[in-house]
C-alpha cells in the first residue's frame, strides 16, 4: 500500500479535439484524482489508463480500463488519488484488456496531482 500524500499541487490535461489518446504527464510520481470521457463514437469503447511517458503499442496491458456507451460523457473521481510511477497515458480502444487503439473521437479531461 502507498503512503496517502496530502501536499499535492493538482492541475488537469485535457484535449483540445476530439483525440484517440492523450498524454497527460510524463514525470513521475504523479497522482490520478479523476478522469471525464465524452465519447462521441456510434458505438462503445473502452477507456484504458496507462502507467507510461507516452502512449504504448498496441497489445499493452493498461492499469485499468472502463467501458463508456456511444454518445455519452463518464466521469470518475478517486476519493484517494492513485500513484502512477511513470506517467499518465489515457486512450480509447476497441478492447479492454489490451490495447487497439480507435479513431480520434474522444475527449479527454483528466485531475492530476504532483506531490509538493
Amino acid at each position: 500500500m502507498s503512503q496517502f500524500v496530502l501536499n499535492l499541487d493538482t492541475y488537469n490535461a485535457k484535449t483540445s479535439a476530439y483525440a484517440a489518446s492523450l498524454v497527460c504527464s510524463h514525470s513521475a510520481p504523479v497522482y490520478l484524482c479523476g478522469i471525464t470521457v465524452y465519447n462521441s463514437s456510434a458505438s462503445s469503447q473502452f477507456i484504458q489508463v496507462h502507467d507510461a511517458a507516452s502512449l504504448p503499442a498496441n497489445a499493452a496491458v493498461p492499469e485499468f480500463f472502463f467501458e463508456i456507451l456511444p454518445s455519452t460523457s463518464k466521469m470518475i473521481e478517486f476519493l484517494r488519488p492513485r500513484k502512477f510511477a511513470v506517467g499518465i497515458v489515457v486512450c480509447n480502444s476497441s478492447t479492454g484488456p489490451t490495447k487497439t487503439i480507435g479513431s480520434a473521437d474522444c475527449w479527454f479531461d483528466v485531475q492530476i496531482a504532483k506531490a509538493v
